[in-house]
């Protein structure tokens, strides 16, 4: 990569740039640090927004109205601002549909709390002394559980990469935020419709601060970025004529916010 070495300086490590940077470090940097946007939207950026939207006004309904007739009707509703164009194929498409109706009905309804969630979808930020950073996380849904709370986190589609970082993000922003860890953490993925439960334990925090050290001082010096290897990723990139042309790195520093 070409150009003048720069680094990237960082008052918050959000849970959104962090996502970005672990799916393909070449599109991060594109997005967040050029800020330029790509004349077609990821569908998978779409599809979360949609989901988001269909869970959040799930969750504020009451009980006798969680069902999946319901559930059907808020993806309806909420799909309409999906261009078919955003995907490789009309087919790609209405997989993608049918998959995330499916399976967001299937843990939807799968059970019901009598209590309103703790968290939904509250973007919360805080300083972490050992980072030199603030760090801000968006829990999506925080559940009351006998002892504590479970953290659920509904995607189009995940990683073990992701997962470790959702992981080390929750654990670490909790225990410090709370002063306590969730009872779990389940991450879901809708695409193939598998769960992933886990169960933080005090070990994750210190390891979670160590990782978390970590990605920012990779993501602080892009002359160090490489492009992902993962095939999907790249095929739905909106960015595919700029990555193969390279980064040029002729900023000053940028801070990040």
């Amino acid at each position: 990569m070409m150009g003048k070495e720069y680094r990237v300086s960082i008052a918050t490590l959000t849970d959104y740039h962090l996502q970005d940077f672990i799916r393909c470090p070449y599109q991060f940097y594109f997005h967040h640090i050029e800020g330029k946007s790509a004349a077609q939207h990821n569908w998978r950026k779409m599809v979360q927004f949609v989901i988001n939207q269909v869970v959040s006004r799930y969750y504020k309904l009451p009980l006798e109205s969680q069902t999946t007739k319901t559930v059907m009707e808020l993806i309806d509703e909420h799909w309409r601002v999906i261009d078919v164009r955003q995907f490789e194929s009309k087919i790609q498409y209405y997989l993608a549909l049918a998959k995330i109706s499916d399976h967001l009905n299937q843990f939807l309804t799968s059970g019901k709390n009598e209590y309103p969630p703790l968290f939904l979808y509250e973007k919360l930020n805080m300083t972490i002394d050992e980072l030199g950073t603030d760090l801000s996380l968006t829990l999506e849904v925080a559940e009351w559980s006998s002892n504590s709370f479970i953290i659920k986190k509904y995607l189009v589609d995940t990683t073990e990469d992701m997962n470790i970082l959702f992981i080390h993000m929750i654990s670490v922003f909790c225990q410090k935020a709370f002063g306590q860890l969730p009872e779990r953490i389940e991450i879901i993925s809708l695409m193939d419709g598998k769960l992933k439960p886990y169960i933080p334990i005090m070990e994750d925090v210190s390891d979670g601060l160590e990782y978390l050290n970590i990605i920012k001082n990779l993501l602080q010096q892009p002359k160090n970025y490489l492009k992902t290897d993962c095939a999907t990723v790249c095929s739905s990139c909106s960015y595919q004529k700029r990555c193969y042309e390279g980064i040029n790195m002729n900023h000053e520093d940028v801070i990040m916010q």
